[in-house]
């Protein structure tokens, strides 16, 4: 038996969480490519027009692994209490995936609070489709998760090793995890900042259990969102820029980052919006640009 696990969306969250879960119960798997323009073009044939930028990118990786594997990975999240919602791609993927490819196969787990699916319970559902006892599953899911935490902390204790330490400009990339690790959409802009030596932050490696978000905005109920907002919060007097990165053409975003730009206006700034025809020329120059607003260089 063979998983597919995307790598798009939820695997640049949970990634390390999955993999580990799969080893602990010897289970094969094998995972999408790094996105590249024939997984985008897929995407976008499977896609409509209005689907964003992640989500499109999502669909080609299940194109990739649909006939390469046992089940598909697709998992549903809504929200992990009555309050702090997903976005609403997290909550209907599942559907979606399963109405655009009719004979696929997939696993899945959901976490939805308002239901009472909590993750614990999810994966050992997730564990007894793939055919292992309850008691089998839950101990796989209780080490992996463990891991899992550990890994997390260790990531987000060496980028505070690095704000604290490096003596280079430091930029905080601003934005949902699935823009800042894909190939098509963060990477290549985290890419030209290391190339012209500033020291790149990404608000998808902090953790934090205090909500500091209610300072730019008391009633935002997007999970994701305020997760960006915490970050920036802890980061914003510790870097030396902000990148605020969207991908098209992302309503939630649009709100956060305007509230973001008009209530610190003392920073500097640039907001970058990617879309599957954005130029690296055009984004190059732009990223140039803001690094000599940085360094002080005026024409």
């Amino acid at each position: 038996m063979i998983v597919g696990i995307p790598r798009a969306l939820y695997y640049h969250s949970y990634s390390y969480l999955w993999k580990t879960f799969f080893d602990n119960l010897k289970v094969e798997y094998i995972i999408s490519p790094k996105t590249n323009k024939d997984i985008l073009k897929k995407g976008k044939i499977l896609s409509t027009d209005e689907t964003c930028l992640p989500a499109k990118i999502y669909l080609g990786h299940i194109d990739y692994l649909k006939d390469k594997c046992d089940y598909v990975l697709v998992p549903r999240y809504l929200g992990v209490d009555k309050i702090n919602l997903s976005c609403i791609k997290f909550n209907s993927m599942y559907d979606i995936v399963k109405n655009t490819f009719k004979n696929i196969k997939t696993i899945d787990y959901n976490i939805d609070y308002i239901k009472g699916c909590k993750i614990k319970n999810e994966f050992i559902k997730m564990g007894k489709k793939l055919g292992f006892k309850s008691n089998v599953a839950s101990e796989a899911f209780d080490k992996s998760y463990k891991e899992f935490n550990n890994y997390r902390m260790h990531e987000f204790e060496l980028q505070e090793s690095k704000v604290v330490n490096s003596e280079l400009k430091k930029v905080l990339i601003l934005s949902h995890s699935y823009n800042i690790e894909d190939e098509m959409i963060g990477k290549k802009i985290s890419n030209i900042l290391i190339s012209n030596d500033i020291e790149v932050i990404l608000s998808s490696k902090f953790i934090s259990n205090e909500d500091k978000s209610t300072n730019i905005s008391k009633t935002l109920y997007w999970d994701s969102s305020r997760q960006i907002l915490n970050s920036l919060e802890y980061y914003k007097n510790r870097v030396d820029g902000i990148i605020l990165l969207t991908s098209f053409p992302c309503g939630n975003d649009c709100l956060v980052n305007e509230l973001i730009i008009r209530k610190l206006k003392n920073y500097k700034i640039v907001n970058i919006v990617i879309d599957e025809v954005n130029a690296s020329a055009g984004l190059v120059t732009r990223l140039e640009s803001f690094i000599d607003i940085i360094n002080g260089i005026t024409i």
